[in-house]
């Protein structure tokens, strides 16, 4: 091997060690906010913090999402709770510089890129339901389960004739 070869050889091992070494980075993250604020997140089923909170990501895709909220709109006395929740799910997008193919170059090139969702939700107030109004609902869902519908099986019976053997020969020859 000549010594010009050997050269750009080594030339270009700098440069890939540099690359790797000093290569650039994604960091991913997601703020959660919501209206009223202070609810509690949980996303994936992971408790994440009270809104508005920010937290790291490492994947794109379909995320779960729960707020809850409680407040007091009464006296220390008189307490009159308030209850919100939310149930929900968000899609995280990947950016251009995260498909596949290209992901490789945004992890080595000395460039810091950023990827940051922001999301917010309204937090929706749950109406308490007396307890009579539950035994009703719970009374009229019982009789719908034990309404007749229609598809219950029936009982039938089938007639059969004599099994009989076919009029004609076989289409096939069998193999020799």
């Amino acid at each position: 091997m000549n010594r010009k070869a050997q050269f750009c050889r080594a030339i270009l091992g700098v440069v890939a060690a540099t690359a790797l070494a000093g290569g650039g980075c994604v960091e991913r993250k997601i703020t959660i906010g919501s209206n009223p604020s202070g609810a509690l997140v949980y996303v994936n089923d992971v408790e994440m913090g009270r809104t508005p909170v920010t937290f790291p990501f490492t994947w794109y895709g379909d995320y779960d999402i729960r707020l809850r909220y409680e407040t007091n709109s009464g006296t220390p006395e008189s307490p009159v709770v308030q209850q919100y929740y939310l149930h929900t799910n968000k899609r995280a997008s990947a950016p251009v510089y995260q498909w596949m193919g290209i992901d490789l170059f945004a992890e080595i090139l000395p460039i810091e890129f950023k990827d940051e969702k922001v999301w917010a939700f309204n937090v929706l107030e749950v109406k308490p339901v007396s307890d009579t109004d539950l035994i009703a609902h719970a009374k009229e869902l019982q009789a719908r389960l034990d309404a007749p519908t229609g598809f219950e099986k029936k009982s039938r019976v089938v007639k059969t004739g004599p099994i009989t053997a076919p009029a004609t020969a076989p289409a096939t020859k069998p193999a020799h």
